[in-house]
């Protein structure tokens, strides 16, 4: 899985839903890299739109709808072990959200500081669920 190159990044701001206290649950727009081989060209990505939907039982990646498609959920999956987020140290805009071992997702962020706030969200929900310990549910790689 290492290898993977990001050249864009989200120009629009985030938007997070409107509900009453933010720990019930952020919805976020991400870039999601759908082409997992590695490149030779940095800056040359298959980068497209995903919803991150994040509450308080569950993680959701969803594809948005558009003018020939329904919405389609990617990835959804409880807070239960072996979930965990991986972040990584050479590029900091970038996440991936491990469900199980079949289940994961690569997401990009516009800027770091978005993509801390989500982590910090996730691993709060998540301890909150399971009574896992934080630094389970966080994996930082180089």
């Amino acid at each position: 899985m290492s290898g993977l190159s990001f050249g864009m990044v989200f120009n629009s701001q985030p938007t997070f839903s409107t509900s009453s206290t933010f720990s019930e649950g952020i919805d976020n727009l991400v870039l999601c890299d759908k082409d997992r081989t590695p490149r030779k060209v940095p800056g040359q990505g298959s980068l497209e739109r995903r919803n991150l939907e994040v509450n308080r039982k569950r993680v959701k990646v969803v594809k948005p709808s558009t003018k020939t498609s329904f919405a389609t959920t990617e990835i959804r999956g409880t807070y239960t072990p072996p979930f965990h987020v991986e972040l990584f140290r050479n590029d900091q805009h970038r996440m991936r959200i491990v469900v199980d071992s079949e289940n994961e997702v690569d997401l990009m962020v516009q800027s770091r500081h978005i993509r801390d706030i989500i982590v910090l969200v996730i691993r709060g929900l998540a301890q909150r669920f399971n009574s896992t310990s934080l630094n389970s549910l966080l994996k930082i790689e180089t």
